[in-house]
Parts: C-alpha cells; sequence; structure tokens
C-alpha cells in the first residue's frame, strides 16, 4: 500500500499535460470555471495514471478508466485485483493503491467553521450529542476526524453517497460509531490518520491492516515532471518498435 499527498502550491503547465489525458478530462476540466478546479483535477487523473503504469506496467495510452456500481473509478483493465481512491480538499490532492486483493478509500479535507446544518446533516444523534459536548476548536477536530473516517469509508466500499452519511458507523449499518474511534482497527477494516498538514485531516482506511509508517509528499510541478517525462519516453519507444511488418 502506498499513500501519496500532492501540494498544489506549485504552478505547472495545465496545456502540457491535456494532451495525455483522456478526451472526457479535457471536456470536464473545459467546464471548470476555476483554475485551481483544474489544478486539483488533472492532478487526481495523473496520480491515478502512475498508480496503472505502476501496478500493470502500462503505457499511458493505452490506460482507460470506468466506474463501479455506484461510481468509483477504476481501471478498466486488471491483470490482477488492486484498488485506488483519491482526494483533494484546499491545497491538497491525496492518493492511495492498495495491494493486490484490498480495498482502499482516503479523505483528505481543509479544516473550517462548520455550519449548524452541515453538522446536523452528516452527524448522528449520539455524534451529535457528543459534537455539543466539546469546545469550539475540540469541535471542529472531532468533526472532521469523525467526516473523513466516514467518507474514506465510503469510499472504499464503492457506495458513496447511497448511505446518509449520519448513518455511517450507527446500528443501522452494523458499524459501532464507538468502536470506530476509539480503535482504529476493526474485523474487516481499518483506519490510519496522517498529519499531511496542521489545517487537513487525512484518513485512509483500508481492509489490509499493514498501512505505511510514512507517506510520500510531492509537489505538483515535480509530478506533472515526471508523468511528461514518461509520456515522452513511452512515446519515444513506441516510436522505435518495428510495425510487425516484413518486407519481402
Amino acid at each position: 500500500m502506498h499513500i501519496i499527498a500532492v501540494s498544489l502550491g506549485t504552478a505547472f503547465s495545465i496545456p502540457e499535460l491535456l494532451p495525455h489525458v483522456s478526451p472526457e478530462r479535457r471536456m470536464s476540466s473545459s467546464r471548470l470555471k476555476r483554475e485551481d478546479d483544474v489544478r486539483r483535477s488533472l492532478i487526481g487523473d495523473i496520480l491515478a495514471r502512475m498508480f496503472a503504469m505502476d501496478m500493470e506496467g502500462m503505457r499511458n495510452d493505452e490506460i482507460r478508466f470506468d466506474k463501479g456500481v455506484f461510481g468509483k473509478p477504476r481501471l478498466s483493465a486488471m491483470r490482477e485485483p488492486w484498488d485506488y481512491n483519491l482526494s483533494h480538499s484546499g491545497k491538497w490532492v491525496a492518493g492511495i493503491v492498495s495491494r493486490k486483493g484490498q480495498r482502499v478509500g482516503i479523505d483528505i479535507q481543509k479544516m473550517a467553521a462548520i455550519n449548524p446544518a452541515l453538522a446536523r446533516y452528516s452527524l448522528s444523534p449520539e455524534e451529535m450529542e457528543q459534537y455539543q459536548s466539546l469546545k469550539s476548536e475540540a469541535q471542529i477536530r472531532y468533526y472532521y476526524d469523525l467526516w473523513t473516517r466516514k467518507e474514506s469509508y465510503l469510499k472504499m466500499e464503492g457506495i458513496g453517497l447511497t448511505i446518509p452519511i449520519r448513518s455511517v458507523f450507527s446500528e443501522q449499518y452494523a458499524l459501532k460509531y464507538e468502536q470506530s474511534v476509539l480503535s482504529d482497527r476493526l474485523p474487516d477494516h481499518a483506519f490510519r490518520q496522517y498529519p499531511v498538514d496542521p489545517g487537513y485531516v487525512l484518513t485512509a482506511c483500508s481492509t489490509d491492516f499493514r498501512f505505511p509508517d510514512q507517506y510520500l509528499v510531492v509537489r505538483a510541478k515535480d509530478l506533472a515532471e515526471v508523468f511528461l517525462r514518461r509520456c515522452r519516453l513511452q512515446a519515444e519507444q513506441s516510436a522505435s518498435e518495428p510495425d510487425g511488418l516484413t518486407v519481402l
């Protein structure tokens, strides 16, 4: 399992990257009005492509993605099952890739003041009671610890918002909230948080309990340069390969 956090604080060339992503990604990027949203979208796509190159040995132009029943992105063709997941918030894009046969989810959130309506939407009655018993700063940390656990779990399962988020870890879904907070390890999955940035909470969830102690932090500019270098090298190798025709 590998966890990567990409800092968007460094500039990179969007026009250079666009030819190396799918037409669908180019179209979705063109609909985004804010450049920061385009940058997050592209870096996430590139991170997924590099996972596919490393896990499957694929060339970038061979990579195709589709979605599961509830919309979780996945690689279209795999030799052996493996899983990946992405999340972004503010100046960070986070990615996780599993060992083969294991499932993963990840969520990163920038902490901010919490709208009371959002708290009521996302917390169960028991969680809301605990939340309201805390002081302001502790409320914020409690909320985002719990939110990122819920999101990373839902993303690992690939069920997204098909379950009301306030019900996750409730008795209705056989996951006790008390267990999820007091223990990072449950019978069928585990959580781990990584201190990527004091203003953010990053939580990973997996059926694999062997989380790495270290995570990789890279700059968006450096990731883009490595990706472009790989694409150019692959293009050169393809151009030098024989086309399979025999001249008589």
